[in-house]
């Protein structure tokens, strides 16, 4: 917009008079300068100042002539401006034919020159006329519209207008706090931009919807405060409506003589405007008022005044009804008659192509009576239009098959590609194309254009032109059906012919798809039946823990299941950075292993194993290239692999695969065959899920293993240490008696040595004699009793220690063997002084294996010890056994320590569980306990425990395992 035009357009909310002379000033000049497009502007800004002021109707003829200025121009922003102008001026009027009219035809430009305010303008018109005619639900439809258009814009003027209209439909529905919520919208919105008018608007519709509530008092407020913003701001239009709704108000207040003098203001103000609806209201509502006060003749007047505004409106608003007397013609079919036969005419569907599109062409001239018609097809690969079709008088200067360039009509191109509603150009003049569509047309005098796109699967395939000439046509909501249900014609035809063609295409494929199907069946019965055996494979291959007995049953397998002569499987070292080949089968025989390095770039193997990717080889002479050099051609098999009785062996079809688990590279299976062409796509991929089994397997097997030999090694040092402690526990009661011999004998030697000083001096009595033959018995007793009793620890250590290394078999006295057991841990027992009693009969003797036995009760001992009496002294522990019947006997040991935690006694038997986690705890103990009792000594063992109330464990052992 011009820059002056802004100015005047910011002077006119608060100057309005003086910015209708600064308007028409600009026209004035503009016109004298050739600016017709800024005239027209400052003439459309103008008229709504006048509008504001309530003198819009005296610039009918002017808006009219500068509609009829753009147009010839070819001004199409312009004229959808006039159109709103026009379509305005008609509404107040009641003219509501004309203000449809012109709105219609202004939201049709709006699809071309995307004039966003414009089109929201014009639909809230439309909102308002079935507002003015009663139709509420489809008012608010199209106000709901233009709201939706409004949502990403800033426009205060626009979106207080729609609000307010959008809250007298919910005023009218019923929906009172909705229809408050908008005014209340509308009014903040207006004062955000300043639109006094809509301001004083929203405060009067509050004072109405207040009124329908019957809170008269808060009514009245509303409606005079808009009246006093309504006088400040010069709105006439709202001046009328606000007095007689104040009016109404002193009618229910019975105020007669106030509501006659308002409803004359109201009245004044509507004429002035020259709005019929204001002054026919206002005149019917002073009819009723002077017939209830006896004033007859002033009541007759107003109502003569009334009917005579009525029939105004009536004549005004009147639609064409000609119209339906066209339907009743039966000498030429009504339009939508004709559409539907074309419709309904299945001989459409059989004809080609071109006699299809050519009838549609004919028909569509009758149907909306226009001069030409032309459907433009869209190369798919071009992109250029193409003339499919085309029927008419009219003299063009194109044919069928004329294709439009590009670069010839670089305008009209491109709004054609981007067509995506229908757009009805009733004057070519404002076509955004019109020049070129001059140069296209020429000579045919084309008057109005209506374009419509063709689309298939969703996209633009084309666009069907329909020209009027000589004359212009208003195209009508009805043209814009009738055309886009032609398009949609035209549309299954083209659709039918293309699946015409696809089926044609699709039965040639048929034929061939059945065979190819055929045998993709059996192949796919095959598979299954493969899937099958490979999963049990997989599943037999996964159950073994030993690296041999897995290739053994993974090369008698591969070799049933494809032809594979020779079946290689490398393991990866890394720390080496070689590949080693421990298993190599050649025709059923064991090839010697051999070695790969990985810093060889020849090698498949080596390949495989940095790409870790499969390798698939039809014909190793042709395709080595994608994987090796010349080189490695002969590195494929190497000399140290053959044995030297054994034939040549060259392969030429070969798989490799690596072995992966959990992101590990393990290693690679190779398969191989001196056949060309002997693996099929179907070996690679079962090679490569039963290498996957191979992988899981070897891991397992390593896993089996390495626990194996942790498990080994932790029961030896188990074994050593029950061992050390048991040496220990015997070296220090040995210590005791052996302690007691050293000092009985160093003092019988200090007695030996006086008494001979006695004998030799001649000193010695005979008490003296007797006192030394008294300390020499004594003595002699002491001697032999402690070296009695380190005999009896030196045996019973002999005899543990032989039976926990040497773990035989043997019969022996179960109160014996378990004493002399007991006897070897009583240091660590009296350490702390802790006590255990033994109440076993003398007379139970067994024929098992007394070491692991001792082992058993020991680890028993220990456990108490650490566990059970932890932090504690004195505690007790009782090893009791008696005969259930000959050939079994219980054995019990308790203790009264801490117990065991439920959570913790189902786990007392599992490997590597324990307490004492780092506190030198195993968590082997039980463990080897529940494996000698059931496996070794053939019994059964049992634990109960409750918390601070000790350990109760019951063994039932065999007198004679088996």
């Amino acid at each position: 917009m011009n820059e002056l035009l802004e100015r005047i357009e910011t002077c006119a909310r608060r100057h309005p008079h003086l910015a209708l002379v600064l308007f028409q000033t600009l026209e004035r000049n503009a016109m004298q300068e050739a600016q017709l497009a800024l005239a027209l502007s400052a003439l459309v800004r103008r008229f709504f100042t006048c509008e504001r002021l309530g003198l819009g109707g005296t610039m009918e003829d002017v808006l009219s002539q500068g509609l009829q200025k753009a147009e010839q121009a070819g001004l199409p922003y312009q004229t959808a401006q006039l159109m709103l102008c026009l379509g305005k001026l008609h509404y107040t009027q009641a003219s509501y034919n004309e203000a449809i009219h012109y709105w219609t035809r202004c939201i049709d430009l709006c699809q071309v020159t995307h004039d966003t305010d414009v089109l929201i303008e014009a639909r809230i018109g439309l909102g308002q006329i079935y507002d003015a005619l009663g139709d509420w639900e489809t008012g608010a439809r199209f106000h709901l519209d233009a709201g939706k258009l409004l949502e990403k814009l800033h426009h205060p003027y626009l979106k207080s207008k729609q609000a307010i209209n959008l809250g007298v439909n919910h005023m009218h529905l019923g929906q009172a706090e909705v229809a408050s919520s908008l005014f209340h919208n509308a009014i903040a919105e207006a004062e955000r931009g300043e639109i006094a008018e809509y301001v004083a608007e929203g405060h009067w519709y509050l004072g109405i919807l207040a009124k329908q509530q019957g809170q008269i008092g808060q009514a009245q407020q509303e409606i005079e405060h808009a009246i006093a913003l309504a006088k400040r701001c010069e709105y006439p239009w709202l001046l009328g409506a606000a007095y007689k709704s104040l009016a109404e108000i002193f009618v229910e207040q019975n105020q007669y003589e106030a509501a006659l003098a308002t409803y004359q203001q109201a009245l004044l103000h509507a004429e002035n405007i020259g709005s019929r609806t204001q002054a026919s209201h206002c005149c019917e509502a002073l009819s009723q008022l002077h017939e209830s006060l006896d004033q007859a003749a002033l009541a007759l007047r107003y109502a003569r005044r009334h009917q005579q505004l009525q029939n105004e409106m009536a004549n005004g608003g009147a639609i064409d009804k000609l119209r339906a007397l066209r339907d009743y013609d039966l000498s030429k079919k009504a339009p939508v008659e004709v559409l539907l036969d074309l419709s309904s005419d299945s001989l459409l569907e059989e004809k080609k192509l071109a006699e299809a599109l050519a009838q549609i062409a004919q028909e569509a001239l009758r149907i909306l009576q226009v001069d030409s018609f032309c459907l433009w097809l869209r190369d798919t690969e071009t992109q250029q239009l193409r003339c499919a079709t085309m029927a008419g008088d009219l003299p063009v200067p194109f044919g069928v098959g004329q294709v439009l360039k590009p670069q010839d009509y670089v305008r009209y191109s491109q709004v054609m590609r981007n067509l995506h509603a229908p757009i009805a150009t009733h004057d070519l003049r404002v076509h955004p194309a019109a020049k070129e569509l001059n140069t296209l047309y020429v000579n045919c005098n084309l008057c109005s254009l209506l374009e419509v796109s063709v689309r298939l699967h969703g996209k633009q395939i084309g666009v069907m032109s329909f020209g009027k000439s000589h004359t212009p046509k208003n195209w009508t909501r009805e043209d814009v059906l009738f055309a886009s249900h032609l398009a949609n014609l035209a549309q299954q035809v083209i659709s039918l012919d293309e699946h015409r063609q696809t089926q044609s295409r699709l039965e040639k494929r048929v034929t061939e798809r059945t065979r190819e199907l055929e045998q993709r069946t059996e192949l796919l019965r095959t598979a299954h039946q493969n899937i099958y055996m490979l999963s049990e494979i997989g599943r037999e291959i996964s159950s073994q823990l030993n690296r041999d007995s897995i290739i053994q049953t993974l090369y008698q397998h591969v070799t049933r299941l494809m032809p594979a002569e020779l079946l290689s499987v490398g393991i990866y070292k890394t720390e080496q950075q070689i590949i080693e080949f421990p298993c190599n089968i050649l025709h059923g025989k064991n090839l010697p292993t051999y070695q790969r390095q990985l810093q060889d770039p020849d090698l498949l193997s080596t390949w495989c194993i940095k790409h870790c990717k499969e390798i698939y080889i039809n014909d190793v002479r042709e395709d080595y290239v994608h994987y090796i050099g010349i080189e490695g051609l002969d590195k494929l098999i190497p000399a140290d692999a053959l044995r030297a009785p054994e034939e040549h062996f060259y392969p030429l079809s070969l798989i490799y695969v690596p072995l992966i688990v959990k992101d590990r590279l393990l290693g690679l299976i190779s398969m191989q065959s001196s056949q060309a062409d002997a693996f099929e796509r179907m070996h690679v991929d079962m090679l490569t899920t039963l290498a996957a089994y191979t992988a899981v397997a070897f891991d397992n097997a390593d896993t089996y293993q390495q626990l194996s030999s942790a498990q080994q090694m932790l029961m030896s040092k188990e074994k050593l240490a029950a061992l050390g402690a048991l040496v220990a526990g015997v070296a220090h009661e040995i210590n005791t008696p052996l302690g007691n011999c050293l000092l009985t004998a160093t003092t019988l030697q200090e007695n030996s040595v006086k008494f001979i000083q006695q004998l030799e001096s001649g000193s010695l009595k005979r008490s003296g004699l007797s006192l030394f033959t008294a300390h020499l018995t004594e003595a002699n007793e002491m001697l032999i009793r402690n070296l009695h009793n380190a005999t009896e620890l030196v045996s019973s250590f002999k005899q543990v220690s032989v039976d926990q290394t040497s773990q035989q078999r043997r019969p022996f006295n179960l109160l014996k063997t378990s004493v002399e057991i007991v006897r070897t841990l009583q240091g660590s027992i009296q350490k702390h002084a802790h006590q255990i009693s033994i109440d076993i009969p003398a007379d139970i003797n067994l024929d098992s294996y007394p070491g692991p036995y001792g082992q058993v009760i020991t680890n028993f001992i220990n456990n108490a010890i650490i566990h059970g009496f932890d932090g504690r002294s004195q505690g007790t522990m009782r090893l009791h056994a008696r005969p259930i019947d000959a050939t079994q006997i219980i054995i019990e040991f308790s203790d009264n320590g801490c117990g065991i935690s439920p959570e913790h006694l189902g786990r007392v038997f599992d490997p590597f569980f324990t307490t004492k986690l780092g506190h030198g705890g195993s968590g082997l103990g039980m463990n080897i306990v529940h494996n000698i009792v059931t496996n070794l000594l053939g019994g059964t063992i049992s634990v109960d425990s409750v918390a601070n109330q000790g350990t109760h464990i019951r063994l039932v052992l065999p007198t004679q395992p088996s």
